[in-house]
């Protein structure tokens, strides 16, 4: 049994991954943990300085190790600062791969700019208010009141809390990549206007074991968008690393 850690971004929750649970073969057992930065705890966790540090202890809750670990959004910048942590400490994590899915990533401190800053932060009730959007196709939201509920939780969320996010952005330039050796697939959406796809692009070329897979008709959640063939994706990806003769199938 091939155990697969998932880890969702920023006020989500385990139950992000849900759509992909008729998905997943019967050889994997699937982990969807609600991390600290879930949409129930906000208030518990924004005031933490090392979300790296939370994102080992769920690796190690996982009974056994996890075979793979599908990280998106926020947890995938988190588990990127963790890779490369350890990796410059001699101890690299004990992991046979990793899915970044729709990471924030800049490869040079001199790519953040004073004008990048305020779009940031206006585009963030947009991502929020599109997974409200997509967790609920079956019954649809208003859509002035997914408006409303975007932006209630960007209050509930509040300054701590994006700039959590925000100063972890900021951080990845000084994160040494280039000593991960650990197999990683970056997935990026070529309609995701929150972390651009140049994002995964330019991540996957300074890791010297990774490949970036750009998903043209896809946004920032390709897992609600396209549950089935995301599914078949992460499956080759695992076949793959585990099995070097595999192939990765593409979304």
């Amino acid at each position: 049994m091939r155990r697969v850690l998932l880890l969702h971004g920023l006020a989500n929750n385990g139950s992000i991954w849900s759509g992909l649970a008729g998905h997943w073969r019967d050889d994997l057992h699937v982990h969807a943990p609600d991390l600290p930065w879930h949409s129930g705890n906000i208030a518990g966790w924004r005031h933490e300085t090392d979300s790296a540090r939370l994102v080992g202890e769920a690796i190690d809750d996982v009974p056994g190790g996890p075979d793979l670990i599908v990280a998106h959004s926020f947890s995938s910048v988190l588990l990127l600062e963790l890779l490369s942590r350890r990796a410059a400490a001699g101890d690299p994590l004990d992991v046979p791969g990793v899915v970044l899915v729709n990471p924030f990533y800049r490869a040079a401190a001199d790519d953040f700019h004073w004008d990048m800053i305020a779009p940031t932060l206006q585009s963030f009730p947009d991502t929020l208010g599109e997974a409200l959007r997509l967790r609920s196709l079956d019954r649809p939201i208003d859509p002035e009141l997914r408006e409303d509920m975007a932006r209630r939780l960007c209050e509930w969320i509040g300054p701590y809390g994006w700039l959590r996010f925000f100063d972890t952005y900021l951080r990845t330039p000084l994160f040494p990549v280039a000593l991960v050796h650990t197999p990683a697939l970056v997935i990026g959406g070529g309609l995701d206007t929150s972390a651009p796809a140049d994002d995964a692009r330019t991540l996957a070329g300074l890791m010297p074991a990774a490949e970036a897979l750009i998903l043209p008709d896809s946004g920032h959640f390709p897992m609600l968008e396209r549950p089935g063939p995301f599914a078949e994706t992460v499956h080759a990806f695992l076949d793959r690393t585990l099995e070097p003769t595999g192939s990765t199938a593409a979304i």
